[in-house]
Parts: structure tokens; sequence; C-alpha cells
């Protein structure tokens, strides 16, 4: 788990819960719902990536691979969403966000793990090559690379700029649709993703949901489970503490215009299924 023991000592002497996060990143919403579920009290810090306020020496003194979300608690400095979910639940584990059948707590680990590892490889390949294009630009990156030490993320915010192999595209947009796939099988027998008890594994996915259709990136029509499943989520207090308060009043008119930067970057409208990956001859 990535705890720093931070040492610069204005960090060190932080008190309390502070989140940074923006109000588009699906990993900061994890926590943030999380949080809230939990009644944490908590402070909210933006860092606007789109102005790359993440990549700022103040901000790689809190996360050193200067991404959102990061946690800063009385002093301790967490990284990386799911890991935070994970001490967030060894702080304060009441009320549980993991069940208390040992095998359904298994299958929760297993679908936050999923997250984890298909983060870049899909979800965020996905969308940078679909809706958000080029993270950052020539003059950004070169400030960016002095700073960042972590190859898989330097190697796809060239990309962003160089622009995806195609293939690759379709590849991830062919994995995000089957864990879409997994997800309205699953709510199709319970209630929750995990049996009937509302988990991590439902905070885990349901932001890559959220931010997938807020943004028109995919066509949820042939998914109705997870549209009720979502649907229950926002109507949820924690949903309203958790994502709703922390939009700015231009986030509509954000999500507008990726909305329709997808449809004309795709020359029509969102994917209510995966395109075929062309096959080499």
């Amino acid at each position: 788990m990535p705890v720093y023991e931070n040492t610069d000592p204005d960090i060190r002497s932080m008190k309390g819960l502070r989140v940074y996060h923006y109000f588009l990143s699906n990993c900061a919403q994890r926590v943030t719902l999380a949080l809230e579920e939990k009644g944490q009290d908590w402070t909210p810090h933006a860092i606007n990536l789109f102005t790359q306020e993440n990549t700022t020496d103040e901000y790689f003194r809190i996360n050193p691979k200067g991404l959102v979300p990061a946690l800063v608690h009385d002093g301790v400095v967490v990284t990386e969403s799911i890991d935070i979910l994970r001490y967030i639940e060894e702080q304060f584990p009441d009320p549980p966000l993991y069940p208390s059948d040992p095998e359904q707590r298994r299958e929760v680990d297993n679908w936050m793990d999923a997250a984890t590892e298909n983060h870049v490889r899909v979800v965020k390949t996905f969308m940078y090559s679909t809706v958000l294009g080029a993270s950052k630009k020539p003059g950004m990156m070169e400030n960016y690379l002095k700073k960042q030490e972590d190859e898989e993320l330097i190697a796809f915010h060239k990309e962003t700029l160089s622009g995806f192999d195609q293939t690759r595209v379709l590849e991830a947009e062919r994995n995000l649709f089957a864990f879409y796939d997994d997800i309205e099988k699953e709510l199709g027998l319970h209630q929750w993703l995990v049996g009937d008890e509302f988990s991590y594994a439902d905070i885990a996915w349901f932001v890559t949901y959220f931010m997938n259709r807020r943004v028109g990136a995919v066509d949820f029509r042939n998914y109705p489970n997870i549209r009720n499943w979502g649907d229950r989520i926002i109507q949820r207090p924690s949903f309203k503490g958790g994502v709703a308060r922390l939009q700015p009043w231009y986030a509509p008119l954000v999500c507008l215009m990726l909305r329709t930067k997808s449809r004309l970057q795709r020359g029509g409208p969102a994917p209510a299924q995966p395109r075929p990956v062309p096959q080499s001859p």
C-alpha cells in the first residue's frame, strides 16, 4: 500500500482528512464516496488537471506521481484510489464496506484489483483516445518528464501526444465492454455487484460507469441493470456529499463539450457495443 511517511513539515503538520481531487476524476470519486459512506468529516482540495496543477512542485510534494487522488490523514499521505479505499477500511471499519462473508469479501477484492490493473491499459486508453485527447502540451510534457519517474505514466502521456495505436484502442474498448457485460450479469443476480450489500466493488466500478456516461463515451442502452444500479447509487447521500457537491458550476458545460468532441472524433454516436479488432493477415 503506497503510504508515505512524508518528511515535508508542512504536510506532516496537516490535521484531519484531506482529499486532493478533480471533479471529473473517477479515481478521486472512489475516495470521496467511501468517506461519505463512512460518515467521516473531510476537507476537499480541488486540483485542476486541465491547467496541470497536478504537475506543480507543490503537488508533487504530496503525491510523487502527480496523480489524483491523494489522501492526507493527520500528516500521513496515501495514494492510489483502491489502496486509499483499503486504508479507509482499516482506519474506519464502521460501517463496513466489505461483506462479512469471506467468499464475498474475496469477490470484492477481485473487483477492486481489476479496477487497478486495468486503469491505464483499458479505462484511460479508451477515454483519452476517444474523448479527452492529448493529456499534455509539448512544453508541459518537457517539465513533466523532469519530475515523473513512473515509466508506465511517461509512456502513456507520450502516447496521448503521438496518437494511440488503433488496434490497442479497439482492444481497450472490447475489454471495457467485457467488464460491463460481467457487471450487467452480476446485477441480474442480486441488488449490488457482490451480493445484496453495497460495497467497495460498487464504488470501484460505479465511478467508471458514471464518467463514461456523463461525457458520452459509452451508450448504455444494452445495459438496463447497470443503468438501474447507477441510478440507485446516485440517489445515495454519499453521492450527493462525495460527488455532486464537488462539481463546479461549469461542469455541465465541460461534459457537453466532451460529448460533442467525442462524437466529432468518432464521426458518430458513442458505441453501444465494441467494434471488432482487425485480424492480422
